[in-house]
């Protein structure tokens, strides 16, 4: 079949974006000193040969991470004192350790104030008034209470009563390209739509303190943070970001325990392969081939906006497909600044991405449990 080009099929496109939207907690720390928030727990927990060990690992980890800083909706990883924490309990051992139920108590307390503030900034870009939201989705996967974020939204954006409300849950860091891949299909079937997307992610709040390497690697890497999408048919609203060109999933059958995410007695727990990076190394051209396929498009045709899971996910990736530092450029400078956010990095790359160029294709990939690889492409005016 012949290719079509992106700039061919822009005519023929039924979803747009119109407007993106970030947020961040005010608690911001540096790598360094979150660093010395888990050596001092380390240091107080455990003993001999095994405090050592943890001690060097650490330091390794948060060395390689490629973040500079991270925030967080608790200001406790900032603090040098256990007396001045105000979520954990104030000693190093962390004891008594919260428990889910007190984690999902922040998460109800914070989750729609950034979710607000993500959809307020999204809204003001795209043109389009509360009013005329006819869908709302929600994603998530560090928090769940009813009535939930999606409701109080209504009341807080006022959107209409009538809004339809889908809640998109625990599918991890892949589930924003879910909601965006819902946005495509809403506006194909309901030309008058006009969908807001929206991902609150609180990662923070489910720190493991156990000296186990799978909770040393996720305490280094996730952070929180919120992003918002509004989509409508092309022309609907005046200035505009992008098209939807493509978009592919695919779940590697071999690969289902690589990477996991449940629910604990003291909040959610998460599994981390070190063979995850390499797993997509060897699996990503495969896919981003079948991508590019129904896109129309060849790889040297696209910039690109990876989902920085680690800055070891990124340079394997990175290195299977053959980019430059450049064409990375965004993935690296988000995962330096912000961390991992689950679910809502992809808009933080993207929103970068869209506005360091004018005009050509994005490429946007994303990868989660499963192993989920997710992409997009998206073509600029």
């Amino acid at each position: 079949m012949a290719r079509v080009r992106a700039s061919q099929r822009r005519g023929k496109a039924r979803c747009r974006l119109y407007g993106l939207g970030t947020a961040l907690p005010p608690h911001r720390a540096g790598q360094p000193a979150v660093k010395s928030f888990m050596s001092s727990l380390a240091a107080a927990t455990l003993k001999g040969r095994r405090r050592d060990v943890t001690l060097d690992f650490l330091e390794k980890i948060y060395a390689s991470s490629g973040i500079a800083k991270r925030h967080s909706v608790l200001a406790d990883y900032t603090k040098d004192s256990p007396a001045d924490f105000r979520f954990f309990p104030p000693n190093w051992a962390l004891e008594p350790f919260p428990t889910t139920a007190a984690r999902m108590e922040v998460f109800e307390k914070w989750s729609v104030d950034l979710a607000e503030d993500a959809c307020r900034k999204a809204l003001r870009e795209s043109g389009a008034k509360p009013a005329e939201i006819t869908h709302l989705i929600f994603t998530t996967c560090t928090g769940l209470f009813a009535p939930g974020p999606d409701i109080l939204l209504i009341g807080r954006l006022g959107l209409g009563p009538q809004v339809h409300r889908t809640v998109v849950g625990f599918m991890g860091c892949y589930a924003g390209f879910t909601g965006l891949r819902m946005a495509g299909h809403i506006l194909g079937a309901e030309p008058d739509a006009v969908v807001l997307q929206v991902c609150v992610e609180l990662c923070s709040l489910h720190f493991q303190k156990k000296a186990l390497p799978d909770y040393i690697v996720a305490n280094s890497l996730f952070a929180d943070g919120a992003s918002a999408a509004v989509y409508a048919r092309p022309g609907r609203f005046r200035g505009w970001l992008a098209d939807l060109v493509a978009t592919h999933s695919r779940v590697e059958q071999d690969s289902l325990e690589h990477m996991s995410w449940r629910i604990g007695a003291s909040g959610f727990e998460m599994r981390l392969d070190r063979e995850v990076p390499a797993r997509l190394k060897t699996a990503a051209p495969g896919f981003v081939g079948e991508l590019m396929d129904r896109a129309g498009l060849k790889r040297d045709e696209s910039s690109w906006a990876i989902h920085p899971g680690g800055r070891k996910i990124v340079d394997e990736v990175q290195s299977s497909l053959d980019l430059t530092d450049s064409q990375v450029q965004s993935s690296l400078e988000v995962l330096s600044s912000c961390g991992n956010m689950s679910s809502g990095t992809i808009f933080f790359v993207l929103d970068r991405e869209l506005r360091r160029a004018s005009k050509g294709a994005v490429t946007a990939l994303g990868f989660g449990p499963g192993l989920t690889m997710e992409g997009a492409v998206l073509s600029r005016p």
